[in-house]
Formats: C-alpha cells, sequence, structure tokens
C-alpha cells in the first residue's frame, strides 16, 4: 500500500524529537530488510559530472568541481556496501550517495555510547531523533529536516502547501566531490559528525581537533556512524561537580568532556503500516497530527496510536506467528545471573498477544558481545534494545522511535538503571516482609529479586510497545477480593495491568497465607484487552475510519467490565487513579489494613537491619521508606475529598461522579483517627536513638502536614463549593463547612479539654494547620519577572466560599483557643495557645 491509501484518513505524526526514553524501557532484531533498489543513473549528474563546477552547487572538492572518482576514491579506502557506499581513507568519511536514495526520508537517530561525564549518580540517556532525507542541487547534496505535524491527501488542493510546509532546516550541505560509474554522488561528511550542530546532537562547545570519526557500517536499509567528539560543557544541574566541586560558581565554569556518539539513518518502510486511530477509552502512547485535507468545517486534529507492524504469517488462522516477531536484544552488560529474568520479562507478553492472534509474537535475546560480532551494535537503529545502565538512579525507563506517517514503532529501547535493585527490594521488604518469610531477613534471595525485576522489564517492554500508565486499574478489583487466593489465582494478580504503579499486595494479610507469586504484578486482563485492541487485525478494514465500529465495539466492553478501564486524561480528582495504591476502590479499608502491616514491618526494623560490624545506614534508609509509605497511605484516603470517579465515554452519559458524602466523611474520619494521632508506629526511641541525634519531632510535623495541605489545598475547596451548587443542595455533597468541622475535631480536640496539655507532636500539627491555611489566604506574590509582574498573587484569591469559610473557621478557632488558654495544664501549652491567638491575627490581617 503507498502512502496516501495508509494515511487516507489519518495524518501522519509529530515530531519524532520528542520520543521518549523514559525512565522509563526496550527489542530484538528483526529478519533483515530487503535491500534497496539499485542506484539508477541520473543524467543530470552524470552531465554535470563532465562539467566541473556547473550546476547551482558550486564547486565542489575545494573549488575545482567534482573530481573523478579514483582521484578522490583511492585504494585505500575502507569501503563497505549498502543504503549508501560508506569509505573510510585516513581521518575522513565519505558517502556516496545514489540517486535512489535521495528525496527518501530517513530516521536520523542518536545515541551517545560512552560519555566522561557520565557518573554513577546520573541519568543516561541524551541523543535525539529526527525525519531527515538527502536532497541533490546541482553539484551539492544537502540534509535537511522533514516535519510531520500536517497532512493533506495528495489530491487535495492545499496538498503541495502542506508538503512545503514539512520542510524543516538544513542540517548540513556538501560539495560533491566526485560521481560514481553509476552517477552516486561522493561527498565527504567528516564534519557532520566532527563540528558542531545541534540537530546532529552534537556535544556543546564542539572543537574539532579532538573529534574523530571511530567507525562506520553500511547496510542495505540503514548506515551507521560512530565518532569520539570533544567539548566544552557546563554543568547543568546543581551540585553535579567533580571530586571536590559542587555545581555553582567557579565550578560551573565549562569544562572538557568526551563522548562518544553513535548515529543511524534508517530508511522509513517502502510501504508504511496503516496506522490505527486513537481512542481515550484505550490506553496508548499516541501522537497529534492536523489533517487540512477532511472536509471539515474546520482543520481537524487526529491521533495516531503508537505500535509495532505485526502481520500475520496465514491471515486465515485464529492464531497464527507473524511474518516479523518483536525481538528486544538485551544488553550484554546485564548481570549474568538476571539475564534470563529479563528474557522472562520479555516474553511474558505472549500471553497478550495470543488473545490478539498472534502466537510467538515477541521475544527477549540476548545481544551478541563486540568479540562475538564486531559489526552488531546495541545503538542500530534496526534493532529495539534493553540497555543495562551503571547508574545509582534506582530506576528503570522504556520508549520508542517510530515512523510518523503510519505510527510503527522503528525501534523500542528500556534502560535498566542498576540501582532499580535497591528500589525493589526496599519496595517489597516495606510492603510485602510480612506476608513472605523470604523477605523477613536481608538480603533477599537472588530468586525474589530476579523475578521482581522481571516484573520491573515487563511493565517497561509495555511502555516501550505503546502503552502509557494506567493507574485507574488498581481500583478495579473490590478490597476484599484481592485477599482472596482463589480470585488472585483467577485473575493473575491483585491489579488488572501491569501499567499501574501498584507495586506489591500490601492489603493482604498474613493470616490470608497468600502465596508470595501472588504479591508480585503479573500480565492482567487489561493488558490483553488493550494489546487486543491496539494490535489485532480487522479484516476488511483498508483505512483507519473503517476501523472505528470494532474498536469502537471493543472499548464498549468497559462498560459492564470494569478492570478493562483506563485512566480518564482529563480527570484531575479522581480518587481512583493513584500512584503506588493498592485496593483504592475502598481506600480507607485498604488502608486500614495497609497500616496493620506497616506496624509490622515497623516492629522488625532493628532485627532485620542492625548488623554487629556495620554502620546503621540500612536502617535509616528503610525507617525513611517507613515514613514515606505511611504518607502514602494516607494520601490515597485524601485523595476521596473533592473527589470525582471517573470513566471515559464516548457519547454514552456522564463521565464524572462526584464521591459521596458518606465516603468523603468517612475519609476524614480516618485521617483524623490516623494521620492527625501522633503516628507512634514511627516514633520508636531504641531505633531513633540509633540512627540520628535529632530529626524526629519536624519529620513527624513534615508528614502530617502534608495530608493536612492536601486536604486544604485550594482547588479541592473549590471542588467541595462547586459540586455543592452543581448538586443542588447538601443532602448528597460534602460541604467546606463539614470538612473544616471534621477536620477541627481531629487537629484541635484538645481544646474542649478540662485540662488542656497538648504535647510536643500536636502542638506541630496545630502550628502546620495554620501554615496551610495561611498559604492559601495569603499566597505569596510573585517575584519581578516571573510570569506576573511584581505583586501579582502566586496563586488567585478565592472568589468563592472557599475563602470565606477559611477566615471564618480561624475566628471560631480563635474563640476556642482563648476559652482553653486559661485551662492549660502546663506552661509549654499555655505558651503554645497564645502564640496561636497571635498567629491567627496575622492571618487575619497580614497588614
Amino acid at each position: 500500500m503507498n502512502v496516501r491509501t495508509a494515511l487516507r484518513t489519518v495524518l501522519p505524526a509529530p515530531l519524532l524529537t520528542t520520543a521518549l526514553l523514559l525512565l522509563a524501557s526496550c527489542t530484538a532484531a528483526r529478519p533483515g530488510p530487503a535491500p534497496s533498489p539499485g542506484a539508477q543513473p541520473d543524467s543530470g549528474a552524470a552531465e554535470g559530472a563532465r562539467r566541473p563546477g556547473g550546476g547551482r552547487g558550486g564547486n565542489g572538492a575545494g573549488g575545482g568541481g567534482p573530481q573523478p572518482y579514483a582521484s578522490v576514491i583511492t585504494d585505500e579506502a575502507i569501503s563497505q556496501d549498502g543504503l549508501f557506499r560508506t569509505h573510510r581513507m585516513a581521518d575522513k568519511l565519505y558517502f556516496e550517495i545514489p540517486g535512489s536514495a535521495l528525496e527518501r526520508e530517513m530516521l536520523l537517530l542518536a545515541r551517545p555510547v560512552e560519555n566522561s561525564a557520565q557518573r554513577p549518580e546520573g541519568f543516561f540517556g541524551g541523543g535525539g531523533s529526527r525525519i531527515v532525507q538527502w536532497e541533490r542541487q546541482g553539484h551539492r547534496v544537502i540534509l535537511r529536516e522533514k516535519r510531520y505535524t500536517v497532512f493533506a491527501d495528495d489530491t487535495a488542493a492545499i496538498a503541495r502547501q502542506v508538503d512545503g510546509m514539512r520542510k524543516g532546516p538544513v542540517i548540513a550541505a556538501f560539495d560533491v566531490e566526485a560521481y560514481g560509474p553509476d552517477s552516486a554522488a561522493v561527498v565527504e561528511v567528516t564534519s557532520l559528525y566532527t563540528t558542531p550542530n545541534d540537530l546532529m546532537e552534537s556535544i556543546d562547545g564542539l572543537q574539532r581537533d579532538k573529534s574523530w570519526i571511530e567507525d562506520a557500517w553500511s547496510f542495505p536499509r540503514n548506515v551507521e556512524v560512530e565518532a569520539t567528539q570533544t567539548g566544552n560543557v557546563r554543568p547543568q544541574t546543581p551540585g553535579f561537580g567533580g571530586p571536590g566541586g559542587g555545581g555553582g560558581g567557579a565550578n560551573n565554569q565549562p569544562r572538557p568532556e568526551t563522548q562518544r556518539m553513535h548515529w543511524s539513518m534508517l530508511l522509513l518502510p517502502d510501504d508504511p503500516m496503516m496506522a490505527r486511530l486513537h481512542d481515550e477509552r484505550v490506553g496508548f502512547n499516541s501522537f497529534r497530527v492536523i489533517d487540512f485535507g477532511r472536509h471539515e468545517h474546520r482543520s481537524e486534529e487526529r491521533r495516531i496510536i503508537r505500535r509495532f507492524r505485526l502481520e500475520k504469517q496465514n491471515p486465515n488462522a485464529p492464531v497464527s506467528d507473524p511474518v516479523e516477531p518483536i525481538v528486544y536484544w538485551i544488553d550484554p552488560a546485564t548481570p549474568d545471573w538476571l539475564k534470563p529474568w529479563v528474557v522472562q520479562g520479555v516474553d511474558a507478553w505472549q500471553e497478550a498477544f495470543e488473545e490478539a492472534g498472534f502466537s510467538n509474537a515477541i521475544f527477549g535475546r540476548v545481544a551478541p558481545t563486540p568479540e562475538e560480532d564486531p559489526s552488531w551494535s546495541l545503538y542500530d537503529a534496526r534493532h529495539s534494545v534493553i540497555y543495562w545502565r551503571p547508574s545509582s538512579v534506582p530506576n528503570a525507563t522504556g520508549g520508542q522511535i517510530w515512523d510518523p506517517r503510519s505510527g510503527e514503532i522503528l525501534k523500542g529501547e528500556v534502560n535498566m538503571y542498576h540501582n532499580v535493585l535497591n528500589l525493589l527490594r526496599n519496595w517489597y521488604f516495606i510492603q510485602a516482609s510480612p506476608l513472605d518469610a523470604r523477605a523477613q531477613s536481608l538480603p533477599l534471595p537472588d530468586s525474589l529479586m530476579g523475578r521482581m525485576l522481571q516484573y520491573v522489564v515487563t511493565h517497561e517492554i509495555g511502555h516501550s510497545i505503546g502503552f502509557p500508565h494506567n493507574m485507574k486499574a488498581s481500583a478495579q478489583y473490590p478490597a476484599d477480593s484481592i485477599r482472596s487466593r482463589a480470585f488472585l489465582e483467577r485473575m493473575g494478580g491483585h491489579v488488572a495491568t501491569l501499567m499501574d504503579y501498584s507495586r506489591f499486595n500490601y492489603v493482604a494479610q498474613p493470616e490470608d497465607n497468600i502465596p508470595p507469586h501472588l504479591l508480585i504484578p503479573n500480565i492482567g486482563p487489561y493488558d490483553r484487552f488493550a494489546v487486543k485492541w491496539g494490535y489485532a487485525p480487522i479484516p476488511g478494514a483498508r483505512t483507519p475510519d473503517a476501523e472505528r465500529p470494532t474498536l469502537d465495539q471493543w472499548a464498549r466492553a468497559q462498560d459492564t467490565i470494569p478492570w478493562l478501564r483506563f485512566s480518564t486524561a482529563d480527570a484531575t480528582n479522581d480518587p481512583e487513579d493513584q500512584t503506588e495504591a493498592v485496593g483504592d476502590a475502598d481506600a480507607v479499608k485498604s488502608t486500614t489494613l495497609a497500616l496493620k502491616n506497616l506496624e509490622r514491618v515497623a516492629q522488625s526494623l532493628i532485627p532485620v537491619a542492625e548488623r554487629p560490624g556495620q554502620s546503621y545506614d540500612l536502617l535509616e534508609e528503610l525507617y525513611d521508606n517507613t515514613v514515606q509509605q505511611w504518607g502514602r497511605y494516607m494520601a490515597h484516603v485524601a485523595s476521596l475529598v473533592g473527589g470525582a470517579i471517573t470513566q471515559e465515554k464516548y457519547g454514552t452519559g456522564p463521565r464524572f461522579e462526584p464521591v459521596s458524602r458518606e465516603r468523603q466523611a468517612e475519609a476524614v474520619r480516618f485521617l483524623n483517627q490516623n494521620a492527625f494521632r501522633t503516628p507512634d508506629m514511627l516514633i520508636d526511641p531504641d531505633l531513633l536513638l540509633r540512627i540520628e541525634s535529632e530529626g524526629v519531632v519536624p519529620r513527624i510535623r513534615t508528614a502530617q502536614s502534608r495530608v493536612l495541605r492536601a486536604l486544604l489545598s485550594g482547588p479541592r475547596l473549590n471542588r467541595l463549593v462547586e459540586y455543592e451548587g452543581l448538586l443542588d443542595g447538601t443532602a448528597r455533597t460534602y460541604t467546606v463547612a463539614e470538612l473544616l468541622g471534621d477536620v477541627r475535631s481531629g487537629v484541635w480536640g484538645e481544646l474542649s479539654a478540662g485540662s488542656v496539655r497538648i504535647d510536643v507532636y500536636r502542638r506541630n500539627l496545630q502550628r502546620a494547620y495554620l501554615e496551610a491555611v495561611d498559604a492559601e489566604l495569603n499566597p505569596p506574590e510573585r517575584p519581578a519577572g516571573a510570569g506576573g509582574g511584581f505583586g501579582q498573587p502566586a496563586t488567585q484569591r478565592y472568589n468563592s466560599d472557599a475563602r470565606a469559610a477559611l477566615r471564618g473557621e480561624l475566628v471560631e478557632l480563635d474563640r476556642l483557643i482563648q476559652d482553653a488558654t486559661g485551662r492549660a495544664g502546663n506552661r509549654s501549652t499555655r505558651l503554645h495557645l497564645r502564640d496561636l491567638h497571635m498567629e491567627i491575627e496575622r492571618i487575619l490581617d497580614p497588614s
């Protein structure tokens, strides 16, 4: 199919320069592509060769025009045939570009191989991608960027202007040095890789005399080049200095750095894959294009999903092997003991592709080492790859590079940072150690660490084959069900998709006897549904629009099957769309159970982490993780207040349902009992005096203050006001007045006692309350030049009832505080109450 047919009703894609590497995370080499058509003689080029210096291109070869081929490409050249013929001569690199390769769109991909600035604490990545093409102008060859943000069918009257809009800047221009026997233009391209060029992702302050070509390879559809570049780079990260230095002052001056870069030029597919249109109800990475050629009363924006090309060997079979499977090549630098787990992490997606009609659709394979195959490179644009990064950053990322004409993923990439292992250990210990005997001592066994790494690889591969996060999935199973072994075995785990940040099942209790393998997320029903929706062929559909009725029918399964639902894109306050959550269909019940496990963890910290002859660094790290987990649990419950449950729908009814008054009130009662009471499990003197001489009081204040600020934030209060007005009355809604009154009983309960005694933790909590209210009533002014001019508030003062309610609450609090001052049971409490009175006066009248 030609481009016009493939995209008849679709638009090509936006800039490839934004294609992500996440984090986020990977694929294996597919069978080699068919050779490109042989170069055809070009009469104009041949004539130009006989007329040195002629044409618009100016003079080649230092001003003398094109030279005889043999005088430019001598017997000393190291040459390779392929898309271009490449020639290396001493320190120079030549491309011999046939006419058949001109005006053909290619993916230009830049990736760093080595960098003297890569430190263990830093992220790996960099480089970029764009679409380019080579063009001839007389005795010159130019390399131009192409931009795909607009589209029009070739038959439309506006098509010529749209085509002109796709022309981007010229990246480089070269004089023709000679013409080959088939009229191919010979140009020296050394400077493309060794002189400053932002569009080539060259290093800052590049120095030509310290930069050189390392190697070049040519294949039937791509050319690969590596070069070493040296430049003067200014540190950009504060504190990111070399030994003995920081990121500021004199240490922020430019300093020499050297990198080895790899560039690929890969022909885009001759026959573009048919695009598939995006649907908000199903999670797929996508890109936007504007189609000027459709018969609409506007310039229509369309979105196209990004996916690999899968075609059945037997189109008539319900399930068939693909013509070309998806293969992710695994970095040989991956620790040997982890390589089998990485392979399994890729292969885990095979079951999902089965439901889309493909068997053996995706594989992980360990890449050859340079010793095994010197011409094979992880950075070759034909290879999807899982890189293993020597980094102390606890993370992993996944992304892809795609064809902007169709959304076809050309190269998947996953980055596994070495210190993700430490992150996994901490997560599992904090969330699941009460449920798994293997995790009740450290270090964790290799088999458990490998299984958890497999889980992360599968998640990042999900990103790389087209899927964004779906945080909605963790709320689609009932809280009681994820404590049932039978339910977990039937559903394959405690969450409907690997693409949620659900982590491990912390809701289950020891008495539930859940097998440890069911505590770790697996491929779920949503994953199988999404793969089918995005990858399954639709027989008879010849255009993207023709596919839409079938895709709509598949998506409507969400109406009756909740675990097939996806996050609603424009929902900012869905309490079921939470990160790091398990069982948030009922956040109060799930968090109540989670706190029981967290208390068990807190009691185990010293036995697990105290080791004679070793420092207390591990104990401190695990304690900090325990405090952070406590804060996450409270945030999950707080999200119910002012929240609205969502389901994306296309023309079939309301998409938002405000959380009921009863559930919101229940959430605040829970927070009063758990977040605003001093968390004793986090205040163990025996533990704290092992790791610090001070710090627990401000730590608890910070943790509680975050919950208060979340509850009393302006957007949340305004939503409560809006829902009260929208739903006409208080019978169905939880009002701002009710929220403030309920929070008062939790934060200020001591004020009604006969003898008022307030300890240091509660005093800090009450100060934090006033700080939160002050931040809302008296937002700081922006400094000059900060986007609004001097004197403009950082946030708008409220035009709703929220401001009046907050001020009224402070007046009532001040009355209660003054009444309680005479009943203070000790001096600290009396001074605290007097200070609160003066602080309220200041907040109400800042002048």
